[in-house]
């Protein structure tokens, strides 16, 4: 059996239809679950990875804003 069934390039491949769709025919259910599992699991990275990203900006505009109005 092949450790590669599919290669993803980004976190949006996931959402391709033919990863769950050749699993399905096979009849390979808990590929199908496992699949969609780490679809929802990179999902929730993505969006920890976004909400980190505004976290940073926030704290660098109050930042620059408190050295640069208080001086």
């Amino acid at each position: 059996m092949p450790l590669v069934r599919f290669e993803v390039r980004n976190e949006y491949g996931l959402g391709q239809g033919e990863l769950y769709r050749e699993a399905n025919s096979e009849g390979d259910s808990k590929a199908v679950l496992d699949g969609v599992a780490v679809a929802g699991l990179v999902g929730i990275l993505r969006q920890l990875g976004d909400l980190a990203e505004s976290v940073l900006l926030l704290l660098l505009f109050l930042l620059f804003s408190f050295y640069f109005f208080h001086f």
